[in-house]
C-alpha cells in the first residue's frame, strides 16, 4: 500500500508538470515513477512507463505530446492501482493505448 501511494504521489507531481513548458523535468519524473515501481516490482507501471518515456521522446520532435500524455497517464494510473503487477497486464494495458491513440 505504501508503494502505491508512493506512486499516486509521484503521478500527481508528474500531472502538475507541464510537458511543453518543461519537458526535462517531465521526462525526470515519469523515470523516477520507472525506477520506483522497478525497484518495489510493480513490474507493469515500470513497462508502461518506459513506453510512456519512448512515446513522448519520438513525439518531442514531430508533435503531438498532449494526445500522448493524456492516453498515458490514464493508463499508468490504472496500472498504479491495479493488482495484478506483471508484464503481462502491462501489455494488455499498452494495447488499449496504442487503440486509444491510432484507433
Amino acid at each position: 500500500m505504501l508503494v502505491r501511494a508512493e506512486l499516486s504521489e509521484q503521478m500527481d507531481a508528474l500531472r502538475l508538470t507541464g510537458f511543453d513548458a518543461n519537458p526535462v523535468q517531465f521526462l525526470m519524473r515519469l523515470e523516477n515513477i520507472r525506477k520506483t515501481a522497478q525497484m518495489h516490482r510493480f513490474d507493469a507501471v515500470a513497462e508502461i512507463a518506459s513506453v510512456f518515456e519512448t512515446s513522448l521522446q519520438k513525439v518531442m520532435v514531430h508533435g503531438g505530446a498532449h494526445e500522448t500524455i493524456e492516453n498515458f497517464t490514464g493508463i499508468l494510473e490504472d496500472a498504479i492501482g491495479c493488482r495484478e503487477l506483471e508484464v503481462s497486464v502491462a501489455s494488455k494495458m499498452l494495447a488499449q493505448v496504442a487503440l486509444r491513440l491510432h484507433g
